[in-house]
């Protein structure tokens, strides 16, 4: 069995994947990982629960956008596996192209789901992770690049921080586009604008490429906000974790 890791700014995301399919998942605040011991609690409990050991686990891949938590990684590996980890990088994958200006700067979990949407569908994929920023990723015969945008508790957050008078509100989708007080004025503006917003930005993708594009998206808030756009979205859940998995099978390979 393999340990992988999406480690996010606000959640990290443990799988557990073996016979080429996650058979279990985890999901754990960021902040709560300050030692290799402390995660080593997180994850023998996770397996525990589940009715797994520990000590079937044979390795451990990370795709992670949090710097200070890879050291932590490291020693996790080290300490309690007994191997290196191994980082998802841009750079490492030699089977894909990347059509961009400088590959090493493209987020671990972005190019989880670059990986993850190349070995389900090939090419001429978008991919739209909604987690604390919303990435967009194009995939034809190469990865071309994409956009980034504030996730809805992000910007809620943001405008609650930076305005005197305007309340922090639920991220929930409002009934109407029409906002008849200041909770679903906010509602409105953060929740059906990021959709639209969204949805704008793949009618430009396949305007300036010339080409239809299937559409998946996955992240914490990606089933539900999937469920508004006027583009006909597929939700894979473990889309990231299926990409880093994956990403440590072609390296194994290399």
């Amino acid at each position: 069995m393999l340990l992988v890791i999406d480690a996010g700014n606000t959640q990290t995301v443990l799988g557990l994947w073996n016979n080429r399919k996650i058979i279990e998942r985890w999901r754990i605040g960021s902040v709560n990982i300050s030692t290799e011991d402390e995660l080593w609690v997180h994850v023998n409990h996770f397996l525990s629960f589940g009715g797994y050991e520990f000590q079937n686990i044979e390795g451990l891949c990370v795709a992670s956008v949090v710097p200070q938590l890879n050291s932590i990684f490291r020693y996790f590996s080290e300490k309690y596996l007994k191997t290196l980890p191994l980082f998802v990088k841009a750079e490492e994958v030699k089977w894909l192209k990347w059509h961009v200006k400088a590959p090493f700067e493209i987020g671990a979990d972005r190019v989880a789901n670059v990986i993850a949407a190349r070995e389900l569908f090939k090419k001429n994929v978008i991919v739209v992770d909604f987690g604390t920023a919303i990435t967009l990723d194009i995939l034809t015969d190469v990865y071309e690049g994409g956009s980034i945008l504030l996730g809805p508790r992000t910007a809620m957050k943001a405008m609650f921080s930076s305005t005197a008078k305007l309340p922090f509100v639920d991220d929930e989708i409002p009934s109407s586009s029409v906002g008849r007080d200041t909770a679903t004025n906010i509602q409105s503006g953060v929740m059906l604008g990021t959709i639209m917003a969204i949805d704008g930005l793949i009618s430009s993708y396949e305007m300036e490429l010339s080409r239809k594009f299937k559409i998946v998206s996955s992240g914490g808030q990606g089933e539900s906000l999937s469920k508004m756009s006027k583009k006909t979205m597929k939700y894979i859940p473990d889309l990231t974790l299926f990409g880093i998995a994956t990403y440590h099978r072609k390296m194994s390979e290399r």
